[in-house]
């Protein structure tokens, strides 16, 4: 038996996910419209970052996390739209690590599918956000800073909410994979 002080690496570049979840707290649509999704776990060092969501809106109030990133643009690639939309929610600039997988999600309150394609990514530099008006307005995002612990927390804190389960069952999956795959490789 090989005994060192930390954990050996272990090879975890092609565990990547690959999620199919219904949404169950409301009734299906008619009809589904797909957007194309790049999200991120995003870190530096120990720390990661979310978009902290607070809203209160026709899926409920809410106080919660979610993994930053948004629709892919016409002509963008998934990096591309991922990198613009961490510019603009987060106010970085990323180098993309790692392809995490896939979460097929439904919105049946709004008849949406969301193809998420999740990635992980290292902080380089800050830049200014530039929120979009509902993103201010609505959902009040704001930048949120926590440990893996602390963002476990919160997800687990809003998922017996309608809106913060269907969140808890497409992302906790993914932070998990995140922190095994930053410790694997001793990213921090």
């Amino acid at each position: 038996m090989i005994k060192t002080e930390k954990p050996l690496p272990i090879d975890l570049k092609d565990k990547k996910l690959n999620l199919f979840l219904e949404d169950l707290s409301w009734p299906k649509a008619s009809s589904y419209q797909d957007r194309l999704i790049a999200r991120a776990v995003v870190f530096d060092g120990y720390d990661l970052f979310f978009a902290h969501v607070h809203r209160d809106d026709i899926f409920g109030k809410m106080d919660f996390l979610e993994t930053s990133g948004g629709g892919v643009k016409e002509g963008e690639s998934l990096i591309q739209g991922l990198k613009r939309e961490l510019r603009e929610e987060l106010g970085f600039e990323v180098e993309v690590v790692a392809e995490l997988g896939q979460v097929t999600d439904f919105y049946n309150l709004i008849g949406r599918r969301n193809l998420n394609h999740y990635f992980l990514a290292r902080k380089i530099k800050e830049v200014p956000p530039s929120l979009m008006e509902d993103e201010k307005n609505q959902f009040h995002l704001t930048l949120a800073k926590v440990s893996y612990e602390e963002a476990l927390e919160v997800y687990k804190k809003n998922k017996d909410e309608k809106l913060g389960r269907l969140l808890y069952n497409r992302e906790v999956p993914v932070i998990e994979l995140a922190e095994a795959v930053i410790k694997s490789y001793g990213l921090m």
